[in-house]
């Protein structure tokens, strides 16, 4: 598949992502349906990312470069923090905070990648 169309699903995948995210921490009670979307949205965000990885030229047993190694770092820590922040906080101003943390956390990840900093 190409560069064009694994960047376009890198980038659906992460709107459907941060969407759903966002339903968890502020709904009163989030359905099913958005942990299931956030799950399947950080598993597809995940595989576009390695499909671009492969069309810019990084083979298989190359050493990656540290930009892609910080964005891996940060992708596992806000799929894994997001749901799990969005479940276990109660107070509304501890949500809201923490929410805003991953979105911190999904900028740095983004500025990491488009300036392939490291």
């Amino acid at each position: 598949m190409s560069y064009e169309f694994y960047k376009v699903l890198h980038v659906l995948m992460l709107v459907l992502f941060v969407g759903s995210i966002g339903a968890q921490f502020f709904a009163e009670k989030a359905p099913k349906s958005t942990k299931i979307i956030s799950g399947v949205a950080s598993l597809l965000l995940f595989v576009a990312g390695m499909g671009l990885i492969a069309r810019i030229g990084i083979n298989h047993g190359e050493g990656w470069p540290i930009w892609i190694k910080i964005k891996i770092g940060l992708w596992l820590a806000v799929s894994a923090l997001g749901p799990i922040l969005a479940k276990r906080l109660a107070d509304a101003g501890k949500r809201q905070a923490a929410y805003y943390g991953i979105i911190v956390l999904i900028f740095a990840a983004i500025y990491v990648a488009v300036n392939k900093v490291g």
